[in-house]
This record gives structure tokens, C-alpha cells and sequence, in this order.
């Protein structure tokens, strides 16, 4: 579905009257561009449905910049949610929903290790504040996992456990502090794995989203 399939109907949802923001318009040519490398736009299309995203005022005007491109399914057309510019989880720094989610990337690592940071990002929009966030929770729960084993089968060697007990201590106070600071919004990152070269989750942002 598309933008004259919402001006076709004889219900209009009055939320395609919301102004749109400039990060909504940034998040909309960040989809263009990838619709562009994908090769589903021509230069020409490419050009003239960004022009139509900078120039969009309301909803209405931003999904005209999709018009063919993006199927919308009923329910999402009656509540106005486009995926272009709405994506599953708003994930903009800047905005309460991304923090709330960013953080509990993090909190959710404590009852799910790997499994709660791995969903978040599995959903999250790609080069968002979320999605960063959860690649940094996974990360170093990965890292805290490997130490883990590690102290453990050193301990069972030397009969020393002082040192596993430590280490969980550190995890957990350092996954908490991860929470906060991506509840507030802040690009941070523990001191530990400032040392850490190796991530398997891309821990980047995209310009103009999650700063």
C-alpha cells in the first residue's frame, strides 16, 4: 500500500496531520539511500523522492515519498504508522521510547544473558541508538562470559574462587551502569572494553540518528 491508498479511503487518520520532524526526515532518506544501493530507485527516482522527504511537512507529505516503494499493511495504515520513518521500536536518543530501550538492552543481559541485548538488536533499526546499544550490552556480555570460564576453570585448578566472585561483582555492577547511562542517552562505554578490540555486533550509529 501506499500514500494515495490513505488519501483514497474515506476515513483519513488524523495523525497524518502530525508535523514531522527533521529526524523522521533524516530516518526517511536513510531508507531511500538504502532503497537506492539495493537498486529498487534510479538516480532520478532517488533524487526526487528525497527532495519530496526534505520538503514533507506532515506524515501525509513524507509517505508521498514512498508511494510504490513500501507495502503498508491495515493495521498500520489506520494508525498512521509508516514503516519508513516509524520503524518497530523509535530508537532516536533523543527520544523516551529509544533510551527506555537502549537501557533495558542493557538490564535485560542480568535474568538474560546474550538473549535479551541479541533481541533489542535483532529488532532495533540498524545504525540507531538502540541497536548500538544492544551491540555494546552483547558485546561485553560476550567478553564477561569468556572471563567466566576462564576464572572458573582456573579456580577448579588452584581451589581459589576469590577472583570468579569478583569478576561477577563487576559484571553485574557494570551491566547496571550501562543501563543508566543508555537510559539517559549517553554514548557510552564500559572502561573494560575500552580495552577489548574484538565485537562481533557493529556497535556504530548512523549519522543524524542516536546523537
Amino acid at each position: 500500500m501506499n500514500a494515495t491508498s490513505f488519501r483514497s479511503n474515506s476515513f483519513e487518520h488524523p495523525s497524518l496531520n502530525l508535523l514531522v520532524t527533521d529526524t523522521q526526515r533524516d530516518r526517511a532518506i536513510g531508507y531511500l539511500q538504502e532503497a537506492y544501493a539495493d537498486g529498487r530507485l534510479t538516480g532520478t527516482e532517488f533524487d526526487e523522492r528525497v527532495e519530496q522527504a526534505l520538503n514533507a511537512r506532515n506524515r501525509r507529505d513524507l509517505n508521498a515519498a514512498f508511494e510504490g516503494l513500501v507495502r503498508v499493511s491495515g493495521t498500520q495504515q489506520a494508525f498512521a504508522a509508516h514503516p519508513a520513518y516509524l520503524p518497530v521500536v523509535n530508537q532516536n536518543a533523543d527520544g523516551a521510547s529509544g533510551r527506555l530501550t537502549a537501557g533495558l538492552a542493557h538490564w535485560s543481559s542480568i535474568p538474560f544473558p546474550l538473549v535479551g541485548p541479541g533481541v533489542i538488536y535483532a529488532v532495533a533499526e540498524k545504525g540507531s541508538y538502540a541497536r548500538s546499544q544492544a551491540a555494546k550490552a552483547f558485546n561485553f556480555q560476550v567478553f564477561a562470559l569468556a572471563v567466566m570460564v576462564a576464572l572458573g576453570i582456573v579456580s577448579a585448578i588452584f581451589d581459589f574462587g576469590l577472583f570468579n566472585g569478583l569478576w561477577t561483582m563487576a559484571w553485574f555492577v557494570l551491566t547496571v551502569v550501562g543501563g543508566i547511562k543508555a537510559f539517559s542517552g549517553e554514548d557510552w562505554t564500559n572502561p573494560i572494553m575500552n580495552k577489548v578490540p574484538v565485537r562481533l555486533l557493529d556497535e556504530s550509529t548512523r549519522r543524524g540518528i542516536g546523537r
